[in-house]
Formats: C-alpha cells, structure tokens, sequence
C-alpha cells in the first residue's frame, strides 16, 4: 500500500467519523417546533412511567424550600398539589419534568403535550411538557397544573382566586409556583441550561445516567416533591413514601377546608 493510499484511507476514516459525531450531536438538539402542543406518544409516556420508579438514590432536597402557606389546599377529600407556570418560561420547563416524575409515583397522567420554553429568552427552547390539555387522576391526591401563559406571553389559562392570592402575596407572582396542601414553594433547584436546545430524547437518556448533572438535579427536585406529597396524604402509598418516611416520623396530614379550584 503507497503512502498516497494510505493517507485517503485516513481521510477517509476521519471524514466518517465527523459525519457520524455531526449526526449525534445533531440528534440531542432541537431541531424543529413541528411537536409543540401535540400529545406525547404512548411509548414517551412510559419512558415518563419508567423514570418515575427510579431515582430514590438522590437525597432529597432539604424540606426548608417549603414554606407554610395561609391556606390548606385540598379537593375532593384529597391534599391538592398545584403549579403555576408559563408555557415560554425555561425555570417552569426544567421543573415540569421533576414535577411529572413525582407524580407519577402516586397517579397517572393523560393529554401531557410537548413543550418548549421561548426561543427568545434566557436558556432558549428548553423542552419541556405543557398541562394546558393534561388530566391527573390519583387515589390519594388532586392536581391541577395551570399555565398562566403560553410561549408568545399570551394569557392562556386564569389563576384561581385562592391560589393567586397565596402566590401574590407570599410568592411575589414568581414562577414556577407549586403547592402542595398548605406548602409552597417558589422558584427551581434545577439548572435550564443543562437542558437548553436538546431535544426530549437527550433528556431521558440523561436521565438513566445516575452520574450525569440532570439526573442528580431532576431527580433531587422530584424527590423533595414526592416527600412533601408524603407529608400532606398520610404516607401513602408506602411502596413510594417509604423512601422517604422513617419508622419514628409521624405524616403531617390534614385536610382542612374544602376549596374549590376550577381551570
């Protein structure tokens, strides 16, 4: 074999391997919008299902990101967990997912649809799910994820009254807001930018890697939302709240006043 030969074999290899790391890298990014607004498909449900049983290995972020709200949320006999969010918002796009992996240890979801945060903002085209269409059922608690404007910054959906005035008065109208029975909390641990322009895919591979970021972050979000859901039903189920509930600890249940939250 002449040198010449040689050097095109290399040239060769060389050029195949940056098309196929081209191919790769381009797989993890946002590559069109064409999925916004539709349904996600059975299979991403399950992947969403799969996570959901998983991550316990993550110490829980410590409950003090909780605050005491002046009002005890619940619905049909059952603590309520609300979000507040934005469709274009990249801090609501990162929590949604630690959210959905939470509560799906305790229920299902149906109608959860693709999402993106804006393209023009702070950790563009973060993705994401939107609640707008969603339904949840669960035996032991009530949700209702409310997106107060979609990706253009256009209202979308109102705030009910109960819970704008908590998130007015103690939460300062930032997002993403979360209450879980008579908890709140404001804000996110979650980085957006570890998310920013890849696409779901990337998300969930990154979500079996226990040594990478996302899954540290995601997954210590998603488990102090579950502890604090542990908190208000009463510890139930065990199979979940058991990660989190020693023998000596007491759940903080209560179930108030009966509110009615309507979307």
């Amino acid at each position: 074999m002449t040198r010449r030969n040689l050097r095109y074999i290399i040239l060769a290899i060389l050029i195949i391997i940056v098309i196929i790391g081209v191919e790769i890298f381009s797989s993890t990014k946002i590559t069109t919008t064409s999925t916004i607004g539709k349904t996600i498909p059975n299979n991403l449900y399950n992947q969403l299902i799969e996570l959901s049983n998983q991550g316990y290995n993550i110490t829980a972020l410590p409950t003090y990101y909780f605050k005491v709200s002046p009002l005890n949320f619940s619905s049909n006999g059952k603590p309520a967990v609300i979000f507040v969010g934005a469709e274009w918002c990249p801090y609501c796009a990162a929590e949604r997912w630690a959210l959905i992996i939470a509560l799906l240890r305790f229920g299902n979801f149906s109608g959860l649809e693709y999402m993106l945060s804006s393209s023009t903002d702070v950790y563009p085209n973060t993705p994401t799910f939107t609640f707008v269409n969603a339904t949840y059922s669960s035996p032991y608690i009530t949700f209702y994820g409310i997106e107060y404007q979609d990706r253009d910054y256009q209202p979308l959906e109102k705030v009910p009254n109960q819970v704008y005035y908590v998130w007015s008065n103690y939460a300062n109208l930032s997002i993403p807001f979360i209450v879980i029975g008579y908890y709140y909390k404001v804000g996110t641990s979650i980085d957006p930018g570890l998310l920013s322009n890849h696409n779901w895919t990337y998300v969930i591979e990154q979500l079996h890697n226990p040594n990478s970021q996302i899954y540290k972050e995601i997954y210590a979000e998603a488990n102090l939302i579950t502890e604090m859901i542990c908190k208000v039903d009463g510890g139930k189920p065990y199979s979940v709240c058991s990660h989190f509930i020693q023998n000596d600890y007491i759940p903080n249940i209560y179930i108030g006043e009966e509110l009615r939250i309507e979307k």
